[in-house]
């Protein structure tokens, strides 16, 4: 063998090995995420005795129910590289506009829930529609959305909480089946519907390709607008659906309901790996970022840690998860046709 080829064959097998330990790590990065989740648990629970018990699991479940079926929204629109800064304000409307229907001016509660979700779809629409033809980004357009929102909380409660003791008013957000919460059930199902529908839909290819490259996805015959247009559409129906849990739970609408959903709910999802550039990620990974906030700030109340050092706590778990997932591109091996040609 030549001084050439040992050379050649030198650098063919240190590219092998370099090769290999990035499909290790690629792949160690994307269970991360169920690893921070068992050790979340495992720590929680020597902690505290109490914190697996089924009481405490299903308190856990109904406390994230509401915040997960609103980031299935943020899911969408940060996976088509834009933002809903106003969920938390639409949601809190919603629920005060039902709230207010029901009681002051005794509208039958089915027909005042259609109307609260009639509502958030309408402010999805109008945040779609500004950023579609308004050519406005998404992040002013919902930041600004979000302002007048909370404004027309404030009018519309007059700055005080509506109060209904009424049994079908609670119904949605205190009804059990079979032992389990049915908002649990319902946001389950809705992860399960949207996990179909980004999997084996046109719709959710479409998205994919959007958050990917939007100007090749316009190349190749996507309608970017109306898919940007139905995706926050979408995101508003379901904000309205959390409002109206959130006030069926509690008894009452309260104007602060939601306040700080929209960066609550963005901090899930990209713990759950969707990337802020757009293209990458699953509602599943989002469900796993929802869980592991939900079960760190429950098992920091447990075991009695103040508010302020429950807050760093989540921050420090985000800037890890950002961290990580900036990791997980600089070592994904991409799998290019030099590279597979070393595995060949």
């Amino acid at each position: 063998m030549t001084n050439k080829d040992k050379i050649l064959s030198n650098t063919e097998t240190r590219s092998k090995t370099k090769f290999s330990g990035q499909l290790v790590l690629y792949y160690l990065n994307r269970l991360i995420l169920l690893i921070v989740l068992a050790v979340t648990v495992i720590f929680f629970s020597l902690m505290s005795p109490y914190f697996l018990s089924f009481k405490n699991l299903l308190a856990l479940g109904l406390n994230i129910s509401v915040i997960g079926i609103v980031c299935i929204g943020q899911s969408l629109c940060i996976l088509t590289r834009g933002f809903d800064l106003s969920v938390g304000f639409n949601a809190g409307l919603c629920g005060i506009v039902l709230a207010y229907l029901t009681k002051n001016m005794e509208v039958p509660y089915i027909i005042s829930v259609l109307l609260a979700i009639i509502l958030g779809t309408a402010i999805g629409l109008i945040n779609g529609l500004i950023i579609t033809k308004g050519r406005v980004n998404a992040l002013i357009t919902t930041l600004s959305t979000g302002f007048i929102l909370s404004g027309f909380i404030l009018v519309v409660s007059h700055g005080y909480s509506i109060i209904i003791n009424r049994a079908d008013f609670a119904f949605i957000g205190t009804t059990r089946v079979f032992g389990i919460p049915l908002p649990l059930i319902i946001m389950a199902l809705l992860y399960l519907l949207f996990g179909i529908i980004l999997k084996y839909t046109v719709f959710g290819r479409y998205a994919y390709c959007i958050g990917g490259n939007p100007t090749s996805a316009r190349i190749a015959g996507i309608n970017v607008e109306k898919v940007q247009l139905q995706i926050f559409a979408i995101t508003g129906t379901l904000a309205a659906l959390a409002g109206i849990l959130l006030a069926s739970r509690l008894g009452s609408a309260q104007n602060t309901a939601g306040s700080t959903y929209a960066l609550d709910s963005i901090a899930a999802v990209v713990l759950g790996g969707t990337v802020l550039a757009g293209g990458e990620g699953s509602v599943v990974g989002t469900l796993l970022g929802v869980i592991i906030i939900g079960i760190l700030q429950n098992g920091l109340i447990m075991i009695g840690v103040p508010q302020q050092y429950q807050n760093i706590a989540t921050g420090l778990v985000l800037i890890l998860a950002v961290l990580l997932q900036n990791f997980n591109v600089r070592t994904s091996p991409g799998i290019t046709l030099e590279k597979t040609k070393i595995l060949k």
